[in-house]
């Protein structure tokens, strides 16, 4: 067999195996939010956070220290992963789950619907990703699909409790979707030196210095009561699933897959997160 042949032989599969990897990120996604919910009936937001950031990030730091040598930093490349763990882990974080303790899992995974529709923008405006009509028409067609689905009326369903916290948790929810859209389109920049390893635990355990201080503070301030096992299983689901595995599965994906595609199977976390 000649290479060019194996090479189209090969090509393919990697392709859909990181469509797989993209998909398979957004389904554990999905459950984030009701697992949140669980974590945050006996914990503080901030505690749940550093809990999370935490776990993850100890979970990724021995492959961090195994294969420094692989990754050939250098000084310039600090500030850029600094500022990557900055936006994508802790403001990101804030946001997404403060808007999450005002609103409720349901409003979340319906918003997550304009994460495409920014990562999309942004990969093409600062990655130059191609523009196609057909794309455009298919984020437009899933985002009104998904709402219809979610909604289940053209009107929005909107219930009455929560008021005027709910809209600010909504609002915050939204910020938060801005900025994961820019992490996931700096991410992808940063793919082209960097590996999808490297990239994803750098991010998560640089949040640890500011996410450890926040734990300790907590525990100082307002004492140490023990969460129940629900509280611990879903944290440890969120630390684990949802952070370490599914944004290695996506940086890993998002190596063959241009963001703006990529973006469109965000669909599925408001598909299943519903549910």
């Amino acid at each position: 067999m000649s290479i060019s042949s194996r090479l189209s032989s090969v090509s393919p599969s990697r392709h859909t195996f990181s469509w797989l990897l993209l998909i398979v990120a957004n389904v554990a996604w999905a459950t984030s939010y009701v697992a949140a919910k669980y974590a945050l009936q006996t914990m503080s937001l901030p505690m749940m956070l550093a809990f999370r950031m935490c776990i993850s990030g100890l979970v990724l730091l021995p492959f961090l220290v195994a294969k420094r040598r692989s990754f050939h930093l250098t000084w310039r490349d600090i500030p850029q992963l600094a500022l990557l763990s900055f936006i994508g882990f802790v403001v990101n974080k804030l946001f997404e789950f403060g808007g999450l303790s005002l609103t409720t899992a349901s409003d979340v995974a319906l918003l997550i619907t304009g994460e495409s529709i920014f990562t999309a923008l942004l990969s093409w405006i600062v990655l130059r990703e191609r523009v196609t009509r057909a794309s455009v028409l298919a984020l437009l067609l899933g985002f009104i699909g998904v709402y219809l689905i979610v909604e289940r009326s053209v009107i929005p369903n909107i219930p009455a409790d929560g008021g005027i916290w709910r809209i600010i948790g909504d609002l915050l929810v939204i910020g938060a979707l801005l900025i994961e859209a820019m992490y996931t389109v700096r991410g992808k920049s940063l793919l082209r030196k960097h590996s999808p390893l490297l990239i994803t635990s750098a991010s998560i355990v640089g949040s640890m210095f500011v996410w450890l201080p926040v734990a300790g503070w907590g525990v100082f301030a307002a004492g140490w009561s023990m969460p129940g096992w629900l509280s611990w299983v879903s944290v440890i689901w969120l630390a684990v699933i949802c952070t370490a595995v599914a944004y290695l599965f996506w940086f890993q994906g998002l190596t063959r897959v241009n963001a703006s595609k990529a973006a469109s199977t965000l669909f599925i976390q408001p598909l299943l997160g519903p549910l």
